[in-house]
């Protein structure tokens, strides 16, 4: 995967957090979409040495 792949990831994550972001079921839906993107980050750190797990996490909104 490239750099781009990643960013084309993070962004797709990000999106899916803004979602309905008010309502209790979209609170529900977005502590699984962090699930999910720690999981993936895992992943993609393990197809490549030199991705950045934090960087990742900033870029989809699960971390500050």
């Amino acid at each position: 995967m490239t750099r781009r792949d990643y960013v084309a990831i993070a962004a797709a994550l990000k999106g899916a957090r803004s979602y309905e972001a008010n309502t209790q079921p979209a609170q529900d839906f977005n502590c699984g979409v962090q699930t999910a993107t720690r999981r993936i980050a895992e992943v993609l750190a393990q197809d490549n040495v030199r991705f950045d797990v934090a960087r990742f996490l900033k870029a989809a909104g699960v971390q500050s």
